[in-house]
């Protein structure tokens, strides 16, 4: 850290308070420095104890000086050093050792008899093309103009680091599919890729946190293998892991946010605009540090950022799913087979904009799919099926029907039906849901009757529609009853035409 400068005029300010009978503590406070620079600039026989205040003069008592007449105790000076070193604070130890003498006296006592150790630091050095840092901060809030409801955003900013040259953009959230969104706008804005990317540990890009064998996000991993980088994520609560990403943050922090604070915005694309335009002018100004600007200096790093790749990267989902009886699975709300051979197993599921693919445990493909839209959609291959006979055995479709039978011809022809579909697996648990209806809900056969008929009917074969039917067939009888209003002869008035 650069030491702090005091001018000569301040300095003379410091003496003639402390004269005034002004303790340490007062003068830091009134000229807004550190007590440490008051007392840097005091001698060294004053920086202890407060000097006589002059006749007529009410200065206040030094809170320097409180405590001075109780003696020290003797300590061991070295073993309070080890306990500091472990992690124990020195308020702690002076609780523990010598409370009855001001915490100020023993804090100074102990700097002056431990030796305090410089912190050492090491400037890293990249090479140019080799990484990029990418975080997230708060961002501006965004207005409805309508309503003036307040909309909190998020500000990505990724960082070359070795020329520091930085593109940011605000964002709605920090989800999947917007974090990758970002990735993308940053590597175009860059013209080119590193070979690795330091991510901070969100879940959108790190799915588990470790200090030495992180997990990365799958649908990252996918979207990092695709544009060709390795992820390096920093290691928790090491922000110094990304020394540049955090500093480029704290510039637009300073600048930027100061910049519009008196601003209102009532979109993200206003919001990006306006940034965009400051982004510009940051990359343009010359740093102090080099004497060059972080354009300068990235147009020697272009040179060796890899080339973007020619397809543009598909967004995908990863979801795992459970391979039911019925040689399906469901995935948001949508039913995809899956050859017999898997029921009962959980499989991993790749959802794509335009194809679902389903891969097994040891990350075999073992079905494909174009994606089906809306809800309640069947996507089903009938070589995912076994043979006939052996489906009879397995699920067995025969006592589904021998169950429907017994409760009457109405329900059997319901089941019948569904079982004769091209792809009759696809009913299974449908017909399983609605033969459990008398031992669920308490239906009795003659209500069952009626629902399956209806159902029939009116061609509505769902599972809640039969439900519905039979539960008020059992309540109310085949036919709702209808209350005529009764109504008093002396309140009705017949009115004549004039």
């Amino acid at each position: 850290m650069t030491r702090e400068r005091t001018s000569r005029p301040m300095q003379d300010q410091i003496k003639h308070l402390r004269k005034q009978g002004y303790s340490i503590r007062a003068i830091a406070k009134a000229l807004s420095i550190h007590r440490r620079t008051v007392r840097r600039f005091l001698p060294e026989e004053d920086a202890h104890r407060l000097k006589e205040p002059p006749e007529g003069t009410s200065a206040p008592p030094c809170e320097d000086e409180a405590g001075l007449d109780v003696e020290m105790p003797t300590l061991d000076w070295a073993s309070i050093g080890k306990e500091r070193g472990r992690g124990v604070t020195l308020k702690q130890l002076h609780q523990e050792l010598a409370p009855e003498i001001p915490y100020l006296r023993f804090w100074r006592a102990y700097h002056r008899q431990v030796p305090v150790v410089p912190e050492t630091t090491v400037v890293l050095h990249h090479k140019p093309g080799e990484k990029t840092q990418i975080d997230y901060a708060d961002g501006i809030s965004i207005y409805d103009l309508k309503t003036g409801k307040k909309t909190e955003t998020q500000f990505f900013c990724g960082v070359l680091a070795f020329s520091s040259y930085t593109y940011g953009e605000f964002a709605l959230s920090q989800k999947l599919p917007s974090f990758l969104l970002s990735q993308q706008r940053m590597w175009s804005f860059f013209g080119g890729v590193t070979p690795y990317v330091i991510p901070d540990n969100l879940k959108s890009g790190v799915s588990r946190a470790h200090l030495y064998d992180p997990d990365v996000n799958p649908t990252y991993c996918d979207f990092a293998n695709a544009m060709g980088f390795a992820v390096l994520p920093a290691r928790p609560k090491k922000p110094k892991d990304k020394g540049a990403i955090e500093s480029a943050i704290g510039v637009i922090q300073r600048s930027f946010y100061q910049e519009v604070r008196n601003r209102t915005f009532y979109s993200l694309d206003e919001l990006n605009r306006t940034f965009w335009d400051f982004l510009g002018r940051l990359n343009a100004s010359v740093m102090k540090d080099y004497g060059v600007s972080r354009k300068d200096r990235f147009e020697e790093e272009r040179k060796q950022l890899k080339p973007l790749p020619q397809n543009p990267y598909e967004i995908t989902e990863w979801k795992s799913a459970k391979v039911h009886p019925d040689c399906h699975i469901q995935v948001l709300k949508n039913f995809y087979s899956v050859p017999f051979s898997h029921v009962g197993q959980t499989v991993r599921v790749r959802l794509g904009q335009k194809m679902v693919e389903v891969f097994n445990g040891e990350g075999e493909a073992i079905a494909v799919h174009s994606r089906r839209m809306g809800q309640h959609g069947f996507s089903t291959d009938a070589h995912h099926y076994p043979e006939a006979k052996a489906s009879l055995i397995l699920f067995d479709i025969t006592h589904a029907k021998t169950e429907a039978q017994n409760i009457g011809p109405e329900t059997f022809a319901l089941v019948n039906h569904l079982f004769e579909q091209p792809y009759p697996l696809q009913f299974l648990r449908r017909v399983q849901g609605i033969l459990r209806l008398p031992k669920s809900n308490g239906i009795m056969a003659e209500a069952m009757e009626h629902a399956c008929k209806l159902a029939m009917t009116f061609k509505k074969l769902r599972l809640a529609y039969i439900k519905s039917c039979a539960l008020y067939y059992q309540k109310n009888g085949h036919r709702p009853a209808v209350a005529v209003p009764q109504r008093d002869v002396s309140t009705m008035h017949l009115h004549q035409k004039g």
